[in-house]
């Protein structure tokens, strides 16, 4: 594979060569393709979809009697011990 820098691109990786940020050209491509988001680690709208009716699944038939309090006040006891 042939790469075509931009004068401005070269400097840039000779300036993080310069400060110890990377060791080679080479290191510098890995760790800018490393910092790239996967495919796979976007929004997925049905394992989205499918981990809301498990939610809803496993609470099921579960109550929560908070005997008049607010969450808000429930947060605060839980936080004193």
């Amino acid at each position: 594979m042939t790469i075509t820098l931009t004068s401005d691109q070269e400097k840039a990786i000779k300036r993080a060569i310069d400060a110890g940020l990377v060791r080679s050209v080479d290191e510098f491509i890995e760790t800018a393709i490393g910092a790239l988001p996967l495919p796979e680690s976007g929004f997925d709208p049905e394992r989205a979809s499918a981990a809301v009716a498990r939610i809803r699944e496993l609470r099921k038939g579960v109550r929560l009697d908070l005997q008049g309090m607010s969450i808000r006040e429930l947060a605060h006891i839980g936080h004193k011990y």
